[in-house]
């Protein structure tokens, strides 16, 4: 499968301080097929120094296949596998014995990969797949448990939240109904509820197709993708050595928004009452907001690669 990273040469100029650094850390915290890690391995020419590459991926098979990708570009050498989520970051680079880190990346959201294993469930043009969406296959929670054991008031709040879904209360109240019947199994069969769910008028004339909402909802859910997901980017942040960049590419209005919070609060940091003369709580500035609106995919990017089309970067610089 052909894995085209998102937004890679915006990436890059974002690091480019690596040219200087010969003897350091860089963490991947979603390694996917190691696209950007590879490109910014290859620009920087680390290949022959003491300068690591941290991969952290909690989907084993896409671990295996970032493996298989950086020993074909010969820089298995310099990489560090963690099967493990980001968010562990404290405790992955405690075990690590690393104190501070050079720069770290951050790619919100599926890969390519995993919207292309038939066999996953995440994407609904395989109408026959099983109804999984784990990232992390160890795990005991999937899509099948969401959608055929949460009860009505809970399936309506993700999918509200999460999916931004409209029709939110009729796609629950008809999942609810269905599952009395017979189970959720594949994706056709939530196919079929979101066909009955939504009207006829909005799914013909929507310009994505009408279950990305839901589809979008219940992965989230699953991979409990949002949560702490503010903690996890301040353990970042605090890792992070002075002038190191964390860079975090987001694919929909309700990650970039934790990011957004999240980097504004690290810059400005003061709890003071607004009106206050002098600020008392002597919180200091974490970092520098390099991104004050998000880097978005230029239209030749979009043309190559049509998924890229809602991503956004953002980046700040630890002070």
């Amino acid at each position: 499968m052909k894995h085209i990273p998102v937004l890679k040469n915006e990436v890059l100029d974002n690091f480019n301080y690596f040219s200087n650094v010969k003897d350091g850390y860089f963490v991947d915290g979603t390694l996917g097929a190691a696209g950007h890690s590879i490109a910014i391995a290859t620009k920087f020419k680390i290949q022959n120094s003491k300068f690591k590459i941290i991969g952290i991926d909690k989907d084993h098979k896409a671990l295996e296949i970032a493996k298989d990708n950086i020993e074909k570009a010969s820089l298995i050498g310099n990489f560090i596998f963690i099967h493990d989520d980001f968010k562990n970051i404290k405790t992955v680079l405690d075990d690590l014995k690393i104190n501070k880190i050079n720069g770290a990346l951050i790619d919100l959201g599926v890969s390519s990969m995993q919207l292309d294993d038939r066999e996953r469930g995440f994407s609904f043009s395989s109408p026959e797949a099983v109804l999984d969406m784990r990232m992390d296959q160890s795990q005991k929670l999937s899509a099948f448990d969401v959608l055929n054991y949460y009860p009505q008031l809970k399936l309506e709040k993700i999918l509200k939240e999460y999916g931004e879904e409209k029709f939110y209360r009729n796609i629950a109240k008809n999942i609810c109904k269905s599952r009395k019947t017979e189970p959720i199994e594949k994706v056709g069969d939530l196919l079929k509820i979101l066909e009955e769910s939504i009207p006829t008028k909005v799914r013909m004339t929507s310009k994505k197709h009408f279950a990305t909402s839901a589809f979008r909802a219940l992965r989230l859910e699953v991979n409990q993708e949002l949560t702490k997901l503010d903690n996890a980017l301040l353990d970042f942040i605090n890792a992070l050595d002075k002038g190191g960049k964390l860079a975090v590419i987001s694919f929909h209005s309700t990650e970039d928004r934790i990011v957004k919070e999240t980097f504004r609060r690290a810059e400005n940091p003061c709890v003071c009452p607004p009106l206050a003369p002098v600020c008392a709580c002597e919180n200091k500035p974490l970092v520098k907001i390099l991104t004050k609106k998000p880097i978005i995919p230029n239209e030749e990017e979009t043309a190559q690669n049509p998924r890229a089309r809602s991503a956004k970067l953002r980046v700040v610089e630890k002070l």
